[in-house]
């Protein structure tokens, strides 16, 4: 399998001059405007707050630890998807949390996606907390050769293969994939290039890795008996190439990504070793085998790719509206809050253990929620706490699913536009159901058994229908058409009093202040549902009262 980019790749020059579809934001409100950009910068002021950390590169020609305290090992087996990379990451983290000072990547992969291979292989270049070894008993091939040349040293079986990193794309005219364009091709070589000299490898033999038209040549150094390798480069149409002492090396040829066998990366240079078994490298490593920490996938793994899918986040987030807005329709139920919370806490759960939350995204969350809470029950109107309340679950939600604050690559701008179309679909979703509930609220099959409804008594026994069911009577103190006043804001849900009795009440879907004059439109149970009455309605009452 080569390397595959992701499918919305693209495969031409010019077709990746093309931008992806922007959103624009518009509001009449020009101090709307700015009171949002003071919030924006706010929250960018306090993500550069935040301290940076200093990072140090291990490098592969410096002199091996000469003891190792904990010795810890992921397992990565199979095509290199996004649940592989959310896997990886997690367990990366762990690792450094358990304070592991050698870590081994146990790889047998055939490759896969180019984005995820390439973050993984700089997280280990990058790793300054641990030494990093590839451990290779089968296969490396494409993305997996990536991510081991990311690795302070390379362990490869002699059998083992390695190699091919050639990038493939989707072709959706053609309906087939196929090689993608040199001009593109020219990044990824420069990626494996850095790749290999930043841990003392030959950056030709990577080159040769990803383009199939370069060729490499070998000898040893002229200057030092049996010194290391010296390497060189020629295109294969090229009319001059090396001549002796250089000889080609047989397994680059024109048309044809090199690739290798554990054998011949040890003795090219590539490879380090050959302990490629766990007991092996625990003898090559003076460590007890007994005392490794082994990492491997579990089905928490599989839950937390599921839910981190940006599909099934929008759903969960949907989930998690609908719920607490169908608290607010039915106060003291309290069942709409426990949904609404569990789908908060799977939500951040899915993201911490997938390597994108922290802390900052549930602080601003519960903050958000905080000041909508306050602009509910507290703080009359719609206005600044309310706004501010938005942007902040919207900055929550969009943060918790990548690890980035701004967008600088175009992956990145990429990842972030999907989230924020993800989370306007859920909003719209949440809009449709809400308008659906508050209508259908009493009479839908699952919720109105939910509702506690006391069954009309005669001689003494319920009174059944025809299928044997208690009949619900009316309500015991108001019916339909009854006149009251709201004694709180309706949004929708609150109080009003009718005849001198407070009870609670559901508007028609509309705020209604309070002090309005309102008129019971439907009685579900004690589900009251209730609209605001016309002023030109209750003039004609005044005057039908004055004039009897």
């Amino acid at each position: 399998m080569k390397l595959a980019s992701r499918p919305d790749t693209v495969l031409t020059a010019s077709e990746q001059c093309e931008c992806p579809v922007g959103f624009r934001a518009r509001s009449t409100n020009a101090g709307g405007n700015y009171y949002l950009l003071g919030i924006v910068a706010c929250i960018a002021s306090l993500a550069f707050a935040l301290p940076a950390q200093e990072r140090s590169v291990p490098d592969a020609t410096h002199p091996r630890p000469a003891q190792f305290m904990r010795p810890g090992l992921i397992e990565f087996k199979g095509p290199i998807n996004r649940k592989l990379k959310l896997y990886f990451d997690s367990r990366f983290q762990a690792a450094k949390k358990s304070g592991v000072d050698l870590l081994m990547i146990e790889i047998d992969s055939p490759g896969g996606l180019k984005q995820e291979s390439l973050e993984m292989a700089r997280r280990l270049r990058d790793c300054d907390w641990a030494y990093t070894v590839a451990l290779i008993s089968n296969e490396a091939i494409s993305g997996g050769a990536l991510v081991s040349l990311g690795c302070d040293e390379i362990m490869i079986n002699p059998n083992a293969k390695f190699g091919d990193i050639g990038e493939i794309a989707f072709d959706h005219t053609r309906q087939m994939f196929r090689m993608i364009e040199p001009k593109i091709e020219s990044y990824l070589s420069r990626d494996a290039r850095d790749l290999a000299e930043s841990k003392g490898r030959s950056p030709d033999l990577a080159e040769a890795l990803v383009d199939k038209d370069v060729l490499v040549y070998v000898r040893p150094d002229p200057n030092v008996e049996k010194g290391p390798l010296q390497f060189t480069t020629a295109r294969a149409d090229a009319v001059i190439k090396p001549d002796a002492p250089w000889k080609l090396v047989p397994e680059s040829g024109p048309e044809r990504f090199l690739t290798l066998s554990g054998q011949r990366a040890s003795e090219l240079g590539i490879a380090q070793g050959s302990q490629s078994t766990r007991l092996e490298a625990a003898t090559e490593y003076g460590f007890d085998v007994a005392k490794l920490q082994v990492y491997r996938p579990t089905t928490t793994d599989t839950v937390v790719y599921v839910l981190n899918n940006p599909w099934v986040t929008g759903l969960l987030v949907m989930f998690g509206l609908v719920a607490l807005y169908f608290e607010f329709s039915s106060p003291g139920l309290g069942v709409g809050g426990l949904l609404s919370g569990l789908a908060a806490v799977l939500f951040f759960w899915s993201r911490f253990l997938g390597g994108t939350s922290g802390w900052l995204e549930v602080i601003l969350f519960v903050a958000g929620i905080t000041f909508l809470f306050a602009e509910v029950f507290v703080i009359p109107g719609f206005g600044v706490a309310g706004i501010t309340g938005l942007a902040l679950l919207f900055s929550s939600v969009i943060l918790a699913g990548q690890d980035f604050v701004f967008p600088q690559t175009p992956e990145q701008w990429n990842q972030s536009l999907t989230s924020m179309l993800i989370l306007m679909c859920s909003g719209v979703g949440f809009l449709i159901a809400a308008v659906f509930i508050s209508k259908r609220l009493g009479s839908l099959p699952v919720f109105n058994r939910m509702i506690l409804t006391p069954p009309p008594i005669e001689n003494g026994s319920p009174k059944l229908d025809e299928f044997g069911k208690p009949i619900a009577q009316p309500h015991p103190r108001v019916s339909i058409g009854d006149w009251g006043r709201a004694e709180s804001l309706l949004r929708p849900a609150g109080r009003a009093k009718f005849a001198g009795r407070s009870l609670d009440v559901i508007s028609d879907g509309a705020y209604v202040d309070a002090g309005t004059q309102i008129r019971i439109i439907g009685i579900s149970g004690n589900i009251i549902r209730v609209e605001a009455i016309a002023d030109d309605e209750q003039a004609e009452k005044t005057r039908y009262r004055s004039n009897p």
